[in-house]
């Protein structure tokens, strides 16, 4: 049987960033409309929607242009991003893969910060390809373009094919795709199961049993 292949998100569950992103869109709210936000409200927004999805909600209160709030959040968030650090036992999955052979893939909705952060983690090089936010070849979450692109150029098969995310349209774009999903839900954080990803983790290495099964 042909070994898996696995499709990394990276905001939560590659790299552990979302202290910043919140720290960041705290930031741009009270510099555009004065008022302090609940970080854990931010927080459970962040992680269960995205961010664009909370600029969206920033753009109707203020009627400041989607573009240019976003460009804001990108710079703010940009100066902090050799601050972030690997998940808990990220490294460690992806150099078990690379033992057992396993070719890994990422699709983020991150943007030029991308290089420069895995880089600095030292994981950049796990990676066969990266699909960042930058290349205007291809949709954002939840359509499938960037999946099935990896797909068709590296001819995966769709029934031994994962991706790995926190969040619903991580699920949502691995099943417009005809892939397998898992869900990363760690204990401490706010992420939500959604019933239709086949796999649901609590800890990276539970893909150890997974690969597993599979066999």
């Amino acid at each position: 049987m042909a070994k898996p292949v696995f499709i990394w998100d990276l905001d939560g569950t590659l790299i552990d960033s979302y202290d910043i992103i919140v720290d960041s869109l705290c930031r741009i709210y009270k510099e555009k409309i004065g008022i302090e936000l609940n970080r854990e409200d931010v927080y459970k927004e962040a992680i269960r929607y995205s961010v664009g999805h909370f600029i969206q909600g920033m753009e109707k209160q203020t009627g400041i242009k989607f573009d240019e709030l976003k460009d804001r959040y990108s710079q703010i968030s940009g100066e902090e991003k050799l601050k972030i650090k690997p998940m808990k036992h990220a490294i460690e999955i992806l150099e078990f893969l690379k033992e057992q052979g396993i070719h890994s893939y990422v699709f983020t909705h991150r943007g030029r910060s991308t290089e420069p952060v895995l880089r600095n983690i030292k994981i950049y090089d796990y990676f066969d390809e990266i699909i960042t936010s930058v290349d205007p070849a291809f949709a954002r979450k939840p359509l499938p373009d960037s999946i099935n692109y990896l797909v068709d150029k590296y001819h995966l098969d769709k029934n031994n094919t994962y991706y790995v995310g926190d969040r619903s349209m991580d699920i949502e774009c691995a099943n417009n795709a005809h892939i397998k999903s898992i869900m990363f839900l760690p204990k401490d954080g706010y992420g939500l199961a959604t019933g239709k990803e086949t796999y649901i983790i609590e800890d990276l290495l539970d893909i150890k049993g997974i690969i597993k099964k599979a066999q």
